[in-house]
């Protein structure tokens, strides 16, 4: 008999997914139920503690959206206790307790206002924006080699391992026609060491990490069963680049071009 959302709920705080089944194998479990569970977690969490500080956007780039019977973006929620302030834009990270982890440089703001919905233009989104910074978003996934479909990612917690972020810029007095061409012109480069292992940018990001203001956005406000997106909350974008396979010793930096955002390094250890 399929479990109910509740059951799920207490399965996943027990476990965080570790040597469960995967949600989606039982029958009636979509990305809906998949919310619903996420909703009810972060009600728990809350309970226990834990502070709300933003929400992550994951399966940001369209291409990958057909395969996983997508048609919009999904997120997750994002608790005080993974959010770490790189200083001087380099930070090293313990992987233990992250299975399988994967990196994911990304575009992250800082909200000052509540965020617009039915708008895609950038520039009006980004009115409700008080600073940019760039961020690495350290995925986890505990389903063997990373076969999920997206009500299980959404079900799991997002994914969500860490979020490691750099010095913020803040937009205060810039030009935001100019800046939002630039997020969507951005180019990205991942390197491990002195190799360059992926490249991207902002168009990777549903058009423009700016624009994934707006997703985000209308899919909260059409969900009754979440927690309304706050002004002060800050949202990170998706990934910019393709994800490496992270482990412990080695040490990236991304770099992006045209956003005046200096690189950020992580070094990884067990």
């Amino acid at each position: 008999m399929p479990m109910t959302t509740q059951e799920w709920i207490t399965t996943l705080l027990e476990t965080k997914g570790e040597g469960a089944t995967l949600p989606s194998s039982q029958k009636g479990f979509n990305l809906a139920q998949g919310y619903e569970v996420a909703h009810g977690l972060h009600g728990a969490q809350n309970k226990q503690g834990k502070t709300l500080v933003g929400r992550k956007i994951g399966i940001s780039n369209r291409a990958a959206w057909d395969a996983l019977g997508l048609s919009d973006v999904v997120w997750g929620y994002v608790f005080e206790d993974t959010v770490i302030w790189a200083d001087n834009n380099e930070h090293t990270l313990s992987l233990e307790g992250l299975p399988q982890p994967k990196l994911e440089p990304e575009i992250v703001f800082g909200l000052k206002d509540v965020l617009p919905t039915d708008t895609r233009d950038p520039a009006e989104l980004l009115k409700a924006v008080d600073w940019m910074a760039l961020g690495f978003e350290v995925v986890q996934c505990p389903y063997p080699g990373w076969k999920f479909k997206p009500a299980d990612l959404v079900a799991t917690f997002g994914f969500h391992g860490a979020l490691i972020i750099g010095d913020k810029v803040s937009l205060e007095g810039k030009k935001l026609s100019e800046l939002t061409a630039s997020l969507a012109e951005t180019k990205a480069t991942l390197y491990n060491g002195d190799e360059v292992v992926a490249e991207g940018g902002g168009t990777n990001v549903v058009d423009s990490p700016a624009v994934a203001l707006g997703h985000i956005a209308d899919l909260i406000a059409k969900d009754r069963g979440a927690k309304p997106l706050g002004e002060n909350e800050l949202i990170t974008t998706g990934t910019l680049t393709a994800a490496p396979s992270l482990t412990a010793g080695e040490t990236y930096r991304v770099s992006v071009i045209g956003l005046n955002l200096p690189d950020l390094t992580l070094d990884l250890k067990l």
